[in-house]
C-alpha cells in the first residue's frame, strides 16, 4: 500500500520501522521536520519548520506551537495531494500536532496514530522521585494541555498504536479500547554482541569486552532518566574499583523534566556535589554519540545502568539488550514489562544509590556470574522485540484498517 509516516524528529521512533515496512512492499514515504538521514529507505520529504517567534502573554506557548505545527503539516500535505499524492494509511507520532487536520486532508486514508504517552504528575516523577515535592497548580494545567494534541488525534484515528502495555494505561481507561500494543522492534543484524570490539574513548585509552567498565546513557542527563542516583552511587563504588571506567552518554541541555537551577545543568549541579568525591580521570562524559559508537558502547559494557521515571520506554534499553549489555534497571513501570529480577537483568528501587552501587560492585567482581542474565536479555529481544515480528505485526494492523469499509473504520 502507500503509506505516509509523519514524525516531527523522523525517523524517531520508526528507525528501524521504515525500512522493515518497505521490504513488505509497501511504499513508504516519510515527513519530518529533520532534514533526511541517508541510511533510511523511506522516500523522506521534510516540511519547513522552524520554532515561532510567540507573544510573551499567551496561556500557553507549547500549545501554541502544536497548533502551528499542525497547520504547517497540513499545508505540506495539501501540496503533496494537489500533486496527486494519495496514502491508504497514514501513521503519524501525534504528540506534537501533526495529526490535527490530516483527516480533512485525506478523509479516505487509513489513520493510524502513535501517542507515546498520556502526561501527568507522576510520569516527571511526583510522587515518584524522593527529590520532588508537589507539583505546582500550574505545572499540572500544562500537562493537561500538552494531552489535547492527542486526545484530538484520538478522536480522529481508526486506531492507536504505543510499545507497552504502560504507555497504553497512562491513557484514560475509556479510551484503551481503541489502543494496539506493538513495540516497534529492533534491527537484530545491526544490534548484536560483539566480543572483538573496541572503543576509544580518548588518546591512550582503548577500552574493550571484560574490562571494569560501568555505562550511563540518556538524551539528556536529568533526574527523569535516574542521572542524579546513579552518580550518587559512584563515590563509594569507584573508590571499591580504582581500574573502573565510567562512561556516560547524553547531553547536558534542558530536557523532559524539570530543569536545574546550575548553569551547567544537572551535570554541573552533581559535580559540585560530589566532584571532590570523584576521580575525574575515570569519570568520563562523553555528550552524543553516533549510533555505531553507542552500540559499541554496549557491545563493551560490564553493566549499563538504565533508571526512569514511569515514562515512555527508552529505545536504548531494548538496544543495550539487544548488544549482549547486563541492565541494571529501575524497579517500576515500564522496565518491570522488560526485565525480571535475577532472569534477564536485576532491578534496584530507583531512589537508593546504595544498592544500585552494591550491584555494580558485584558485577565487577564476578562479571561471569551474571553473564547468563546478559544473554537471556538478548533472548528476550529476539522473542519479543525483534524487528521482523513488530514489522509484520504493523502490517497485519495496518491492512486489516485499509480492507474495513468506510462505516466500520
Amino acid at each position: 500500500m502507500e503509506l505516509l509516516l509523519i514524525h516531527q524528529n523522523y525517523p524517531g521512533q520508526f528507525r528501524y520501522l521504515a525500512p522493515a515496512l518497505g521490504r513488505l512492499g509497501h511504499n513508504v514515504s516519510a515527513l519530518g521536520a529533520s532534514p533526511a538521514k541517508p541510511a533510511q529507505r523511506a522516500s523522506h520529504l521534510q516540511y519547513p519548520w522552524s520554532t515561532p517567534s510567540l507573544p510573551a502573554d499567551l496561556v500557553d506557548p507549547a500549545l501554541e506551537t502544536s497548533l502551528l505545527r499542525g497547520e504547517r503539516v497540513a499545508e505540506h500535505c495539501l501540496r503533496l495531494r494537489d500533486q496527486g499524492y494519495v496514502p491508504a494509511a497514514i501513521l503519524v507520532h501525534s504528540g506534537w500536532g501533526e495529526a490535527l487536520y490530516l483527516r480533512d486532508v485525506w478523509p479516505r486514508a487509513r489513520l493510524l496514530i502513535y501517542p507515546e504517552l498520556y502526561a501527568s504528575p507522576r510520569l516527571l516523577g511526583y510522587g515518584f522521585d524522593a527529590d520532588l515535592g508537589t507539583p505546582p497548580f500550574a505545572l499540572q494545567g500544562q500537562w493537561r494541555r500538552r494531552n489535547l494534541m492527542n486526545l484530538a488525534a484520538i478522536a480522529d484515528a481508526d486506531a492507536a498504536v504505543v510499545p507497552t502495555l504502560f504507555q497504553r494505561d497512562t491513557f484514560p481507561p475509556h479510551l484503551r479500547s481503541r489502543f494496539h500494543v506493538i513495540h516497534e522492534g529492533v534491527d537484530l543484524d545491526q544490534l548484536r554482541p560483539n566480543p572483538a570490539c573496541r572503543l576509544q574513548i580518548r588518546s591512550g585509552l582503548v577500552l574493550r569486552r571484560g574490562d571494569p567498565v560501568i555505562t550511563f546513557t540518556s538524551r539528556y542527563l536529568e533526574p527523569l532518566r535516574g542521572f542524579r542516583t546513579f552518580m550518587r552511587c559512584l563515590p563509594a563504588l569507584m573508590a571499591s574499583h580504582p581500574t573502573l571506567q565510567v562512561l556516560v552518554v547524553g547531553s547536558t541541555a534542558s530536557g523532559y523534566g524539570a530543569v536545574s537551577a546550575h548553569p551547567q545543568g544537572y551535570k554541573g549541579e552533581m559535580l559540585a556535589l560530589l566532584g571532590d568525591q570523584l576521580p575525574l580521570d575515570r569519570l568520563h562524559f562523553l555528550g552524543r554519540l553516533s549510533l555505531e559508537e553507542l552500540h559499541s558502547l554496549f557491545q563493551i559494557t560490564a553493566a549499563h545502568v538504565h533508571l526512569t521515571y514511569p515514562y515512555a520506554l527508552s529505545w536504548s534499553l531494548i538496544e543495550a539488550m539487544a548488544c549482549g549489555a547486563l541492565i541494571v534497571g529501575s524497579d517500576n513501570a515500564p522496565l518491570n514489562e522488560v526485565l525480571h529480577h535475577g532472569h534477564n537483568g536485576l532491578l534496584v528501587p530507583f531512589n537508593d544509590p546504595e544498592a544500585l552501587g552494591s550491584w555494580l560492585s558485584a558485577i565487577l567482581r564476578q562479571p561471569e556470574a551474571f553473564a547468563p542474565m546478559a544473554r537471556e536479555a538478548r533472548r528476550t529481544v529476539e522473542t519479543r522485540y525483534n524487528l521482523s515480528a513488530a514489522a509484520a505485526a504493523y502490517d497485519t494492523l495496518l491492512r486489516s484498517l485499509v480492507a474495513l469499509p468506510s462505516d466500520q473504520a
